[in-house]
């Protein structure tokens, strides 16, 4: 997999990950690009400098900033390995239930590291698995976060519930307003696909529903504002005062 653009870069060779090598683009100047050459050089990490007439050829034609790293792809995690080799140091899940726009995926998964979840969970049909562009929008900490890929959205949730896991979905208008929302010690959050909510047959599963409260005349926020907000009062709630 290929990582481009500066922050993603940093996150990533400070992430302990394997990296190949990091390409730069001669002439990109910057603190940030000063601190990869530094990091890379740090992790043993072979950093090449592209001439710029060929860093469409060699970096692509995305918003790269002038950097590239090649490191392995996203490793896929099984949902036996919660609690054996996931570690659960907050008790939050956090599901996507239709997310097919890589950009709101990378948006999702910066938000969820920040405001302490454990992992990640994603259908392994019907939504957008981790890619270039999800990792670039994630600003680099989709790598840092465990991704768990089931076949069966509602299958998992149902065998999570049988391990104790109470699940919560993120339901538009229907639902406690989440300034009154309580929540549980092992909390599932299940946040629907743009526009479309949650599938039906995961929210008849959820245990809770949660909503936010909105003023007159904005119907919804994005999928990604949503799961950010969210995410964030479950931190607050839960932080000792």
């Amino acid at each position: 997999m290929n990582v481009i653009g500066r922050k993603p870069v940093l996150e990533l060779l400070r992430s302990g990950r394997p990296v190949r090598r990091v390409a730069v683009v001669l002439g990109a100047q910057g603190k940030i690009i000063g601190e990869i050459i530094r990091e890379a050089k740090a992790c043993g990490v072979r950093v090449d400098r592209v001439p710029p007439d060929r860093a469409e050829a060699v970096l692509g034609r995305g918003n790269h900033q002038g950097v590239l790293a090649e490191t392995a792809p996203v490793v896929f995690r099984a949902l036996n390995e919660i609690g054996r080799g996931i570690e659960l140091e907050y008790g939050l899940l956090l599901a996507l239930d239709g997310i097919t726009d890589p950009h709101h995926l990378g948006a999702i998964a910066r938000s969820a590291l920040a405001a302490g979840c454990d992992a990640l969970i994603l259908p392994e049909r019907r939504g957008v698995l981790p890619n270039e562009t999800a990792v670039k929008a994630s600003a680099g900490t989709l790598l840092n976060l465990p991704v768990i890929v089931v076949k069966n959205l509602p299958r998992a949730l149902e065998r999570l519930q049988g391990d104790g896991w109470w699940v919560h979905g993120a339901a538009g208008g229907a639902g406690t307003s989440l300034s009154d929302h309580d929540w549980d010690d092992r909390t599932v959050l299940v946040v629907g696909g743009e526009g479309r909510g949650l599938s039906r047959r995961v929210g008849e599963l959820c245990d809770h529903h949660v909503a936010i409260p909105m003023q007159a005349g904005v119907e919804s926020l994005s999928a990604s504002a949503a799961a950010s907000v969210i995410l964030f009062d479950l931190a607050r709630k839960r932080s000792p005062r």
